[in-house]
């Protein structure tokens, strides 16, 4: 699929919320120098971090799609600011949506921005006693001894770590609230424009 930007109308083949050159003006402005390749790595980049912006926060935003045929959650309807001002217009794609969707494409040039979660618990071959996978979980249990020789490690599982650090937390193995990670500098861009759960009154277009 070709690299297509989403102009707020609804595009049915976007997917990207902005610009290779909107991107690079925003990093330049900014001094960041890491935001750097071809075009086909930063194109590339944004299609990424676009695709993570709407896996990530799509059941959160505001509104509603504009269109079934729409490829990206935005635009949207009934989508308001913190000042009661509807996104609309010139702000169909939301100004502060286009800077987190520069902050993640960023990211993306570096890391994987949802990357594969690590195992929720070790595995321990009785036979060898090696310990395989990722020990993700608090360990409870740590035996060791000698004559004859037994090892033993026990790892919480992550629903119990989950309950007991975040309340209320996603419980999900597949994704929950716990394992996903954060990006401060992009992630605070987008914060005005995730539910709040009060009712919104429109002041203005």
């Amino acid at each position: 699929m070709a690299f297509t930007v989403e102009d707020g109308t609804g595009l049915a083949a976007a997917n990207a919320y902005v610009s290779e050159a909107y991107v690079d003006s925003h990093h330049s402005d900014r001094g960041n120098a890491l935001w750097t390749g071809t075009t086909t790595e930063k194109e590339q980049a944004i299609v990424r971090a676009t695709d993570y912006i709407d896996k990530r926060f799509g059941p959160k935003f505001r509104g509603f799609r504009e269109t079934r045929a729409q490829a990206l959650e935005w635009p949207r309807l009934s989508a308001f600011d913190n000042d009661y001002y509807l996104y609309n217009g010139d702000d169909d794609v939301p100004r502060s949506l286009q800077k987190a969707c520069a902050e993640y494409a960023l990211i993306s040039l570096q890391i994987e921005l949802l990357p594969i979660p690590a195992r929720p618990f070790a595995v321990l071959d009785p036979a060898t006693g090696t310990v395989t996978g990722n020990a993700s979980g608090q360990a409870t249990l740590t035996r060791d001894k000698l004559g004859p020789l037994e090892k033993e490690r026990r790892f919480s599982d992550m629903t119990s770590l989950i309950t007991r650090t975040k309340p209320g937390a996603s419980t999900s193995y597949i994704v929950s609230d716990f394992n996903l990670p954060e990006y401060p500098v992009a992630d605070e861009w987008l914060q005005e424009l995730l539910k709040t759960g009060g009712a919104r009154l429109r002041r203005g277009s």
